[in-house]
């Protein structure tokens, strides 16, 4: 018996090197009740949100909700999955899943579901898999294996800049083919913050920040659908019944909810009036319903993740776990500014999903493992 008690011992203190608390902290603790609140408000306003128009679409007015529960179900079990696996033994299957990403975008090329003059998502018959959100995962771990292993050639642009740039440019042109414009900037973001976070200097930053903001700029206009949702943000008022139509109805549901908000189900958005109501405007549909109060209540969860997030990258017990939580928290909070500006009009929109809130099955599933991660590498901070 104290044989195995010692195998025990030992084996917990592999598992965790830096835990000296008896139990999980407050940071870890806030972070995972902000998660799972925020699951259950998307569920809840997945249901508010259903429609008598999905009757003639898909059989039936819950079925966006239906879709919904499973992908929460199948998101809470990735969580469960990579939040109780060591966050360093993803540095040994760093490549491979860097490769199954990159061969997922390019067989999404050739076999992905056109939808709107898009290939973003592959059939696999039971659900669709998105491959880009799945490279946004592949990238930050791949990323932080990279950037730890070369810490001390941080200043070499042979050795760091150039090899990230090639990587990043390959990445976001597969994606831009698809094409998701939105998706490549937010990757190419997500990899210039890292590289801010292990001390790469600034000017290099910059040799990688003008052309891309460049390219940005060219592909923008580059495309008459990108053209229009650009025209529609500088003149929202002469194209509300066009290009602007999804936004416009987007800051009416906003207004309409006022403080307290019309109650569950009461908005004009389960009628069918903002376009993509669960999915990349569903903040409007918690301004409706839940009101001012409802918004600001998932503005401070959705902060609460990204601060802890933040906090547990300067306390990780090693550089990858400190890239890493810094690679995850700059994912979050690049996709709750993209999605909020859109919905505010503040930018032009982009499609871009609310974290752990929006109807995005890959979307949803993938960030879930991805928070999961960095509720491990909280648990083992001191």
């Amino acid at each position: 018996d104290s044989t195995m008690i010692a195998l025990q011992n030992y084996r917990r203190a592999r598992a965790y090197p830096h835990s000296d608390s008896p139990g999980p902290s407050m940071r870890y603790l806030a972070m995972l009740g902000s998660i799972l609140l925020l699951m259950l408000t998307g569920v809840v306003m997945a249901l508010a949100a259903s429609n008598p128009a999905s009757i003639g679409q898909d059989g039936g007015a819950f079925s966006e909700f239906g879709k919904h529960a499973t992908h929460v179900t199948l998101g809470i079990f990735a969580l469960l999955f990579t939040v109780g696996r060591d966050y360093r033994s993803w540095r040994r299957i760093a490549p491979s899943l860097l490769a199954a990403a990159c061969l997922g975008l390019v067989l999404v090329l050739f076999f992905g579901h056109s939808t709107g003059g898009s290939r973003r998502w592959l059939d696999l018959g039971l659900f669709g898999l998105q491959p880009s959100e799945i490279t946004k995962l592949a990238l930050v771990v791949s990323l932080a294996s990279f950037l730890d292993q070369r810490r001390y050639f941080l200043d070499r642009i042979d050795r760091v800049t150039i090899p990230v740039a090639v990587g990043i440019a390959v990445l976001c042109g597969l994606i831009i083919k698809q094409p998701n414009l939105g998706a490549a900037a937010i990757l190419g973001s997500i990899a210039l913050g890292m590289m801010w976070a292990a001390g790469v200097p600034f000017r290099h930053l910059g040799l990688l920040l003008v052309p891309g903001l460049a390219s940005g700029l060219f592909l923008a206009l580059a495309e008459p659908y990108r053209r229009g949702r650009i025209i529609g943000f500088f003149s929202a008022t002469e194209h509300s019944e066009g290009a602007a139509y999804q936004v416009t109805q987007g800051l009416a549901s906003l207004s309409n909810g006022g403080f307290r908000g019309t109650g569950l189900s009461a908005g004009h958005a389960q009628w069918g009036w903002v376009p993509e109501a669960p999915n990349d405007f569903v903040f409007a549909v918690v301004g409706e319903q839940l009101g001012l109060v409802g918004a600001l209540a998932v503005l401070v969860l959705l902060a609460t993740i990204i601060l802890t997030g933040f906090r547990t990258a300067q306390i990780a017990p090693d550089v990858f776990g400190s890239l890493l939580a810094a690679g995850i928290s700059v994912w979050f909070l690049l996709q709750v500014f993209v999605n909020l500006v859109g919905v505010l009009r503040l930018l032009p929109i982009t499609g871009v999903t609310l974290p752990f809130v929006s109807s995005g099955g890959t979307s949803l599933i993938v960030n879930a493992a991805a928070a999961g991660l960095l509720l491990n590498i909280a648990r083992q901070s001191k």
